[in-house]
């Protein structure tokens, strides 16, 4: 783990907060002159702010929203974003945003790259509502809980492979447990040999085709290629797991599910979207569960106090063996943990959009056709919701407080049509891998005074 915190000026501005309104489409003129009278954050030359972009996203569109209110342009690499940012744009986003947003050129190149034409991560409108329908089940947190004795199992086995009294790579660990979680439960195929291979082409794709970060040449690099056949073989691998014969008996997975839509409709989910499709699972929770659990130790091994109660809640649910669903519904430190370490470590801190049509926002006009950034963890930073917003404080999440319960403030896995689908897996995952963590393992900060750098 690497950590820093960024210094945050105080600065107070009251978010607009009339209703936006629709102006059509823009001729490129009108276009260029709205875009023109935003904001634009000062950067490098050429560069622009990639550097910021690349780093702690969450800390950069903070600061911004800060000095300039909630609509503002930041740059990299000769590309132009509008972000929206604040609780009135979380609101917008979340209630308004389907008719004014489109997430197809986010993912769109990535979605090729894979050999497919679509997919869900690309998709908007009833197609996109189709998917999530049919694969809700297999994402869902209701169909993890039905394997929690094997998640566990999962758990426990990898930590025992833990060495003792020597330094452990945490990211590295908790990747491990994750993608077994994901590969067993979802697809029944333990992607285990596959992992390292895995980290290289999800990176890759992901800076290259959805973040921008690298040329496309990079994705012709040896090693990146050779990530990328060994995906492919992965991706066979779940394939022949999943013939009729061999899957006689058993209950139904995702990977299941898939074939099953694939079967009674091949035109809207033809076989070059399978891939896809089916490798969804690993590549939607590779490093985000992961890394959230990652973040969660941190701020445990942090908070010695915090980590104590939790310690205690874990070894009341693991004291008798194999945890029951009924102790796990029940955690509750465990829980708060878990929300607070989305609050001050949002994996996904913002979400990237392409403007369908042009409207008004915080007194400015957003033309269509614009790149737009919706800095949906911009308002957990900020006092006026999130008291000592620096604090690690597991007590926000209290019936008392309820900090998190007002619309727009607490957006850890995005809002609107396009909010997570697999979150209720995400926090069943985070909550019973790390309560093993803790109850099987003491683990110390090393060195002890180590800051981590988002």
């Amino acid at each position: 783990m690497q950590a820093c915190q960024t210094a945050r000026r105080r600065l107070w501005w009251k978010p607009w907060s009339s209703p936006p309104t629709n102006y059509g489409r823009s001729t490129a003129d009108e276009a260029r002159r709205a875009l023109a009278a935003i904001p634009q954050v000062p950067g490098l030359p050429l560069i622009g702010n990639a550097f910021d972009l690349a780093g702690d996203l969450r800390a950069f569109l903070t600061e911004q929203y800060l000095k300039l209110g909630p609509v503002y342009r930041v740059s990299g690499l000769n590309r132009t974003y509008v972000v929206l940012a604040g609780v009135e744009a979380n609101r917008f986003f979340a209630g308004s945003g389907k008719g004014y947003f489109r997430n197809r050129e986010t993912w769109q190149d990535f979605i090729e790259e894979m050999g497919a034409e679509r997919a869900m991560l690309a998709l908007d409108g009833p197609d996109h509502v189709r998917h999530r329908r049919e694969q809700k089940r297999g994402y869902s947190r209701r169909f993890a809980e039905g394997q929690l004795e094997e998640a566990a199992v999962i758990a426990r086995r990898e930590i025992e492979t833990w060495p003792i009294a020597e330094p452990i790579r945490s990211h590295y660990a908790l990747q491990r447990i994750i993608t077994e979680q994901l590969g067993v439960l979802a697809a029944s195929t333990s992607p285990k040999e596959y992992l390292d291979d895995l980290i290289v082409f999800v990176e890759s794709m992901l800076l290259t085709h959805v973040l921008h970060q690298r040329p496309k040449l990079f994705l012709q690099l040896p090693h990146v290629r050779r990530a990328a056949k060994r995906v492919d073989l992965l991706y066979q691998r779940v394939r022949e797991g999943h013939t009729p014969e061999k899957r006689e008996g058993q209950p139904p997975d995702l990977i299941d599910d898939l074939l099953d839509l694939h079967r009674r409709d091949p035109r809207f989910f033809p076989e070059r979207d399978m891939k896809v499709g089916m490798m969804g699972p690993f590549i939607a929770g590779l490093d985000t569960a992961a890394a959230s659990c990652t973040f969660m130790l941190y701020a445990l091994l942090k908070h010695p106090d915090v980590l104590a109660k939790m310690q205690e809640e874990a070894d009341e649910i693991f004291g008798g063996g194999t945890p029951t669903l009924e102790r796990v519904r029940t955690m509750d430190v465990t829980h708060r943990v878990a929300m607070e370490t989305l609050r001050m470590y949002p994996i996904a801190p913002a979400v990237f959009r392409t403007t369908i049509d042009s409207f008004e926002f915080g007194g400015y006009t957003i033309p269509a056709g614009s790149k737009v950034i919706i800095g949906t963890t911009v308002p957990h930073y900020l006092p006026e919701y999130f008291p000592n917003p620096e604090q690690f404080d597991i007590d926000r999440y209290t019936p008392e407080r309820r900090e998190h319960m007002q619309p727009g403030r607490y957006a850890p896995f995005s809002l609107g049509t396009h909010r997570c689908l697999g979150f209720g897996f995400a926090e069943f995952q985070m909550a019973i891998t790390m309560a093993a963590v803790v109850h099987y393992v003491d683990m110390e900060l090393d060195p002890p005074d180590y800051d981590l750098r988002t």
